[in-house]
């Protein structure tokens, strides 16, 4: 028997949402952890080549770039691309990725160029790091999806930071979400979502009865985001890679 937020269960399922490219590895990851948990995505990723050939076009044309912000696993091959083809005159750029998969993706091309992350794997990590706040960062290239991550254009413009956006992916919501296997709710436990964008698709095409269950999420503003759609249980894990949410969760909800 397990203790999930006060409340007793005989068996733990989790719920996890994840987009369509992640959601078989997330899933396999968590079953292998011995977490019985049912990945659905309810949104798949498509690359925008135009935004993605911009980029390249500005950075063959900006050698002045201080900081280049890469905040996503999906935005590192458009990322890599341009930065492979563009040459920096001046000092090179620091390279800051939102989190430890977007980091390797980078290393693991050998680019001449530092990386760094951020300690708490958010937009407000980002933020208050040393390399955003010297008196010689003043231009910064943010390489997103759309619709994500505005409040770092927001704070960094507010600095006197000169900011520009490519914004190299979008998220496609599924006509019908996609499940790793056959569930019912009243078998779950708990609910992850890695995103407020994942949390909101999950909440419109389910019942409203996943509102009452605990959920994990990974940044107090999609805590917030979540207790104001409605859920009263709502847990932050500080990182969103899959090994981090599943030690949260055997530290948290399963014993």
């Amino acid at each position: 028997m397990y203790v999930v937020a006060n409340l007793y269960y005989y068996k733990l399922m989790l719920l996890i949402t994840r987009p369509l490219p992640k959601l078989q590895a997330s899933a396999d990851a968590f079953e292998q952890a011995g977490i019985d948990t049912i990945g659905v995505a309810t949104s798949d990723i498509q690359s925008i080549p135009s935004k993605a050939g911009k980029l390249q076009q500005f950075l063959l044309g900006s050698p002045s770039i201080n900081i280049i912000i890469v905040t996503s696993i999906y935005a590192v091959p458009a990322a890599l691309h341009a930065l492979n083809q563009a040459s920096f005159l001046s000092a090179p750029p620091t390279l800051i990725a939102v989190g430890d998969a977007t980091a390797n993706a980078l290393h693991s091309a050998n680019l001449p160029l530092k990386i760094v992350t951020p300690s708490l794997h958010t937009s407000e990590g980002i933020l208050v790091m040393q390399q955003l706040n010297e008196a010689n960062c003043t231009q910064v290239v943010i390489i997103k999806g759309e619709g994500g991550r505005d409040k770092l254009s927001h704070v960094l413009g507010e600095r006197g930071i000169s900011v520009t956006e490519f914004c190299v992916y979008k998220r496609e919501p599924l006509t019908n979400p996609i499940y790793t296997k056959r569930w019912k709710i009243g078998d779950v436990s708990g609910i992850i979502a890695t995103s407020e964008n994942l949390a909101k698709q999950l909440i419109s095409t389910h019942s409203r009865q996943i509102l009452a269950l605990p959920w994990l999420t990974v940044s107090e503003r999609v805590a917030t985001s979540l207790r104001n759609l409605g859920i009263a249980r709502v847990s932050v894990c500080n990182r969103a890679t899959d090994q981090a949410l599943i030690a949260w969760v055997k530290e948290n909800w399963e014993y």
